[in-house]
């Protein structure tokens, strides 16, 4: 099983729907896929077309010691999503200090997962500095990293490149634009800068703002399925096929589900 992380050193700059569409786009692929919600805000779900937020979930398992997985939900596209699961503070509490103690009780976990060679899992995390990211990127054999098109995710490049090199030394991230606009200048600039900072590391393949996203999170709709001719659908699946092509070639994700 392939193993990536979202991340982002930043808030709002669309994890959740980053991770919910590349999920998508791999299970319409027919590649097994198992999309993690390791966010205590536990919005996954919804994003992969579920009307209410999930009750059970990774945490509820764990305070009942329940097989790690069981609890998967499987959406009409065949994508699986594990929600985070829903808990009072003290519950949360409970788990986050395990974390605590556990460095890489995640990736422990994760190897009790029984899907076949080829699979692939897209983790969500909360925005650095959190617990969970850290969890996740020690888990992770690729971490991806989302950036605004704006001078606030560029300052913030060297705190995701710290925290990475904390819990996976000697390891990058690979960067991704989300919500590009290029109809403005400013934004346009920002890109090449970003080029110029990050060369190989940041994806050819910028996520272009569209107005398709938002319909779709607010219909509970697959957004390829709902414009499947818009920009973003055509930039998604120009990422996932040169994260394919290379930095996620190093494991055959052609594994039938």
């Amino acid at each position: 099983m392939f193993k990536i992380a979202i991340v982002s050193a930043a808030g709002g700059v669309g994890r959740s729907t980053l991770t919910a569409s590349l999920a998508t786009l791999l299970a319409q692929r027919k590649i097994a896929v198992l999309a993690l919600d390791f966010d205590p805000q536990n919005l996954l779900s919804t994003l992969l077309g579920s009307d209410e937020i999930s009750l059970g979930g990774l945490l509820p398992d764990f305070l009942t010691k329940k097989e790690f997985g069981k609890s998967a939900l499987i959406n009409s596209n065949e994508v699986a999503c594990l929600p985070f699961g829903r808990a009072n503070e003290a519950s949360l509490a409970t788990f986050e200090q395990h974390l605590r103690t556990e460095s890489e009780w995640l990736k422990k976990y994760i190897a009790q997962i029984d899907y076949p060679p080829g699979a692939f899992l897209i983790m969500d995390t909360p925005r650095l500095p959190s617990l969970y990211a850290r969890q996740a990127m020690v888990a992770a054999d690729l971490v991806l990293a989302v950036l605004a098109p704006d001078t606030r995710s560029l300052a913030l490049v060297p705190a995701v490149e710290a925290a990475l090199a904390r819990c996976a030394p000697g390891r990058q991230p690979i960067y991704v634009m989300n919500g590009l606009d290029s109809t403005r200048a400013l934004q346009s600039d920002l890109l090449a800068q970003f080029r110029s900072a990050l060369q190989m590391r940041l994806s050819p393949y910028p996520i272009h703002r569209d107005e398709a996203v938002p319909r779709a999170v607010a219909n509970y709709a697959n957004l390829q399925s709902l414009s499947p001719d818009s920009l973003v659908a055509h930039d998604l699946n120009g990422l996932l096929n040169w994260l394919l092509a290379g930095p996620a070639s190093s494991l055959d994700g052609r594994a039938q589900v």
